[in-house]
């Protein structure tokens, strides 16, 4: 008698065979897939958002590159992306050569301006007043009422704008895709 297994050799599949039925995902990795998917079109909207911010031209920027195209999601996880258009304020986290920085979006009215500060307060009465530098990217008509989105550095308790754009021409947030006024790729 013998303690080794025996083991059956079988045929491969000959042509024309049925398949064998394809392993069933669980509900667990179902959720993991979509939830992964949705991250990664939002990051791909950040990073369009972060492509077509800032006023330094004068030609409108969207999804659909010089004059403001728009681009239609049928559901699924670019629905995600969809919503993002819609976002009043939120921060989000990049990478920047190899560190993860934070950076904060908003879109609401300015309340306060200075050659150095801009303050904005969303439909939400969320208020946030941010640094303005050299660096800064900034629409050329900003003024205290107007409608504006801020995608901005965050450090610490403070923020300092990179973009400020008109937003009076986006729809509801400051997402790109209703022809906002915007410039080139923003610089890191």
């Amino acid at each position: 008698m013998t303690t080794e297994p025996t083991t059956t050799q079988q045929a491969p599949p000959a042509w024309g065979d049925p398949q064998p039925p394809a392993p069933k995902w669980s509900g667990k990795k179902t959720a993991i897939a979509v939830a992964v998917a949705v991250v990664i079109a939002a990051a791909g909207g950040v990073a369009i958002y972060a492509g077509t911010s800032g006023a330094g031209n004068s030609a409108q920027q969207g999804f659909g590159g010089p004059g403001g195209g728009r681009v239609m999601f049928n559901g699924g996880a670019m629905a995600g992306l969809e919503a993002l258009r819609d976002a009043l304020h939120g921060d989000f986290t990049v990478e920047q050569n190899g560190s993860y920085v934070t950076e904060r979006m908003q879109t609401g009215q300015v309340t306060a301006l200075s050659a150095t500060s801009i303050t904005v307060k969303s439909a939400d009465s969320y208020t946030q007043t941010y640094a303005i530098d050299s660096a800064t990217d900034k629409a050329s008509n900003l003024a205290t009422g107007s409608t504006v989105t801020v995608v901005a550095k965050v450090s610490g308790g403070s923020a300092t704008a990179m973009s400020i754009t008109d937003g009076s021409q986006a729809q509801r947030g400051g997402f790109p895709g209703g022809g906002q006024q915007g410039g080139g790729p923003r610089q890191p």
